[in-house]
Order: C-alpha cells, then structure tokens, then sequence
C-alpha cells in the first residue's frame, strides 16, 4: 500500500441526522440565524411569492426553497432547479405552546427541533436517511413577532450543510437523491482551526482540493465491501484519479499527500457508495492539516498547459 493512503484522515463527519441548531455542532451557528431568522412573510424571486407572500412557508411538504445569500427573500422553486432546503413536514405546535407563551430561546429551540424534526425527516425519507450522508435536517421557526402574534407552527426539512455549517445548493429532491456526502471534482473546501469548513475559491487558503470521485459499487457489485477492500481499491483508484486531475504532478514536491473517505455499511445499504479523492497537506506536528493555496489541477504537465493554474500550490 502506498505511503499516501495513510498519511493524514481528519476528524469524519458523523450522525449527519443531527440538527445543525445552536449548540450542535462547532461552526452551526451560521445554519441557526439562516434557519430562525427567515423574516415571514416573504417576497421575490417567484411568481407565486410576488402573488402570496406566505407562500414559500405554505409551501406543501417535498417544495423546495431558496433564498440569496445574506438575505430572508425566500423563493420556492422547482426541487429540480438548485435550492437550499426541501421541506418534509410541518408541526404545529400549540397544543404545547398555547397563546401567551413566551418565545423560546435557542436552547429550547434546539429541543423542540430535534424532538420534532428528526423523526419528520426520517419519515418523509422513508425510513432511508442515511446518517452519514450530505443531508442534514433542520428546522424553520416563527420570528418573536410572529410567534407574538400567535405563529406556533415550524417547517422541518433538509439540506445540505458543508462542514462550516454554511448551507451548499444542490438540485433533486432528498427522496430520491444519491446522499453520498461528496463534492464535485475541482471544488477546495476551506480550512479553519486546522480542519476542514466550507468550499471555497481554490485560488484562496484550503484544506482539501477534490481530484476525483470513486463509486465504489462498481468495483464491487455484490455487496458491501470490508474496510480493507476500500482502502486496496481507493489505493488504486485515486492514484489514477489524481495522475488524471494534475497532469501527474509529484505530489511530494509540494509536501501534498493524497487521501479519500471511505464507507460505512449503514451507508452503503442506503445506496451512498460514492467518495471523494483529494489532496491536502498535513501539519508537520499531525495535529491537523495545514493551509494550501492555489489549484493542483494540470501543474503536472503531462499534456496539460502551464497555464491552466495561476501558481503552483503553496503550503501556508
């Protein structure tokens, strides 16, 4: 096995069932004022908005939504086109929180979300949430002034949140959407505290550049292959992957290393069998991973220009 497979494997996401509420997970809180801070009613961005601006939050389970960043303009749209959180059900709260109940604070929110929301999801879902894949559940919650006016009800749904927390688009309903946690190849994800956070402009300080995605069930259509088997495979694999994305760049030049995820069973037999290659580079203490800047793609140079990359990767 080469030297590479082992080199550096960061902290995994896990429980991806989990609510990204206050509290969570480190870095959610960006999920938490995006899900809690949707000023209702809404406007914009659809017809059926401009005509009814309670739309989007009436929207029926399996609607879609989407909203510009740094905004509260909620739209719904078609789960085809690219959206941010697909609605899978509804909860009305006032038999719990009758009129002239104060407004619950974000721990208490947190609560009524993971008591309400995660079995909603798993529901809607059918059962098959993989908990371990790219899809997290959340909540939407009725401002203080709603909630004051008598609001009690919340939209429990699904999105996909990057490791930052900040919530990625993506197209396709949940239902019936592979849920392998991967990125696109040529994506970087960003780096902070010495581990990975959300995608970012290669050209920017990153963690990891994705260079290839494995589907490993076609290496191994019986069934669910041992941790072992994975790893022989991936040595394979993405080593090719990586020779195609960079030109056949030596990676050891730049102190880069080559790694990919693997799967769990769980995960497996929800149909998520596809993983990530990518690169990065290691602190020298291994107390994390270091900042990389600039793309690895085609700096080889077997066939590709000197010019497809503005600079050669740079270690922080």
């Amino acid at each position: 096995m080469p030297e590479i497979v082992e080199w550096f494997h960061p902290k995994r996401r896990t429980g991806q069932t989990r609510l990204l509420m206050v509290g969570a997970v480190v870095g959610a809180l960006v999920v938490l004022m995006s899900s809690t801070l949707f000023s209702w009613p809404v406007g914009g961005g659809s017809a059926a908005a401009a005509n009814d601006p309670n739309a989007a939050f009436d929207a029926p389970d399996g609607s879609c939504l989407v909203w510009p960043a740094g905004t509260t303009d909620i739209s719904q749209v078609d789960c085809s086109a690219k959206h941010l959180f697909e609605i899978a059900g509804t909860v009305d709260l006032t038999s719990r929180y009758p009129s002239g109940a104060p407004f619950p604070d974000g721990t208490l929110w947190q609560k009524i979300s993971q008591d309400n929301c995660g079995p909603v999801a798993t529901k809607y879902m059918s059962g098959k949430l993989d908990p371990n894949g790219k899809y997290s559940v959340n909540a939407l919650n009725p401002t203080a002034q709603q909630w004051s006016d008598g609001a009690r009800t919340i939209r429990c749904g699904l999105q996909f949140a990057g490791h930052g927390g900040a919530l990625q688009l993506t197209t396709g309903s949940a239902r019936t959407s592979d849920q392998s946690p991967i990125y696109p190849v040529g994506t970087c994800l960003g780096i902070k505290d010495k581990d990975v956070s959300d995608p970012v402009a290669c050209t920017a300080p990153h963690s990891y550049e994705i260079v290839g995605i494995v589907d490993l069930k076609s290496q191994f259509p019986d069934g669910f292959p041992a941790e072992d088997k994975q790893q022989t495979a991936l040595s394979t694999r993405c080593v090719q992957a990586n020779a195609d994305y960079t030109g056949g760049l030596d990676l050891s030049k730049f102190k880069l290393g080559l790694t990919w995820d693997t799967v769990k069973q769980e995960s497996w037999d929800l149909g998520s069998t596809k993983v990530n290659c990518k690169v990065g580079k290691k602190l020298d203490d291994g107390s994390g991973l270091d900042t990389v800047t600039n793309s690895v793609k085609g700096v080889g140079g077997n066939g590709a220009s000197a010019t497809t990359t503005s600079a050669p990767p740079a270690g922080g």
